[in-house]
């Protein structure tokens, strides 16, 4: 009998069925004592008593019929090539799945996880960082500086993978010999190493994670319902530099998405003080409005976690390598070690390391 990653992968395959067509089968067979394995051994009978309501309403794209229609040969071939790749294939009933996705999402949780990496990490304490594509040296800087501060602290720093805030985050905790997890916005098949992680512990201390089918390529879309798996994941959401909700274009700020998603989830948004960048980010000042705490101080994130007994679970192994010094590459190509912290410049407001 195949695994039970292999069904999920062949169910997640099947024509015409979305995240809440697959919940409802999944549910529908935990009440019958049933597992996913037991899915396509059942006949077409008892698949029309089983999921009574799959072809109707909000189900109607679904056929029950499209279980027994599929290419069951090139489906194990792929899933093979995926294994062959080290990628896990990570189900809802999987004791892997990260169990703040379910509290968080519930019948709105990504049936299947794709994970490349150190998979502990899938569960471990994180916080999100989140911010612009297009922030300036100094929101950087103080991103990879708070980034290493809660890895320090034993947080597991978790971010999108996109330039700027995310790639800046993903850094700050590396280079502190901490952990990260990148949440993409497209398929395992896309992975690419950033430049700057290259020479970084990467390989054993982080972890890709992605809802999204192998063979997809980005979109716009598919970042927005990232966000919401990038809050569900953490235990707390920091946000370095967000524009406003809407653009004068009328386009929707992906970072005040993700500030608002993790409200409405009730997990604590930490919002960069306004005034630290220059010019102020709108979507920071409307963030704190809808109940985002305001902070300057990374230790107040810290302290604001621990007075609320949300400690970090610190990860055993694998052991995490302490960098001492980093070394990043100038316009000219040649290596200097990092400088120390910056001195905030042009009517910047100093931030409290």
């Amino acid at each position: 009998m195949k695994n039970t990653e292999y069904n999920w992968f062949k169910f997640f395959n099947v024509s015409g069925f979305g995240a809440k067509s697959i919940h409802y089968i999944f549910h529908n067979l935990q009440t019958h004592g049933l597992i996913i394995n037991d899915l396509f051994e059942l006949d077409f009978s008892q698949l029309q008593n089983y999921f009574p309501e799959i072809g109707r309403g909000k189900f109607s794209r679904a056929s029950l019929s499209s279980l027994h229609q599929l290419d069951g040969d090139k489906i194990y071939n792929y899933f093979q090539k995926l294994k062959e790749e080290k990628v896990h294939i990570i189900g809802l009933d999987d004791e892997r799945y990260p169990k703040s996705v379910l509290e968080n999402m519930q019948d709105n949780a990504p049936p299947i996880l794709f994970c490349k990496g150190y998979l502990p990490l899938l569960n471990s304490q994180g916080i999100s960082i989140v911010g612009s594509r297009d922030v300036d040296d100094f929101g950087i800087m103080l991103t990879k500086s708070i980034a290493s501060k809660l890895a320090k602290n034993g947080y597991n720093v978790t971010s999108g993978y996109a330039k700027g805030v995310d790639t800046s985050a993903h850094l700050g905790a590396l280079e502190a010999g901490g952990t990260t997890t990148m949440i993409l916005s497209f398929g395992v098949n896309h992975i690419s190493i950033k430049r700057e992680m290259k020479d970084l512990n990467w390989e054993r201390n982080s972890l890709f994670v992605t809802q999204f089918p192998p063979y997809d390529k980005f979109s716009g879309q598919n970042a927005m319902m990232r966000n919401k798996l990038v809050c569900a994941m953490s235990q707390a959401i920091v946000v370095i530099a967000s524009g406003p909700e809407r653009d004068n274009e009328g386009r929707m700020s992906g970072t005040f998405d993700a500030g608002k998603s993790a409200l409405k989830m009730n997990i604590p948004v930490f919002v960069l003080s306004p005034q630290v960048l220059k010019p102020t980010p709108q979507g920071n000042i409307d963030l704190i409005k809808l109940g985002g705490v305001e902070f300057s101080n990374v230790n107040d994130i810290v302290n604001y976690l621990t007075e609320h007994k949300r400690e970090p679970v610190l990860v055993q192994e694998p052991k995490v390598k302490t960098y001492h010094k980093s070394a990043t590459k100038n316009k000219n190509g040649r290596t200097s070690k990092s400088k120390k912290t910056k001195t905030p410049t042009d009517g910047q407001a100093s931030f409290n390391f």
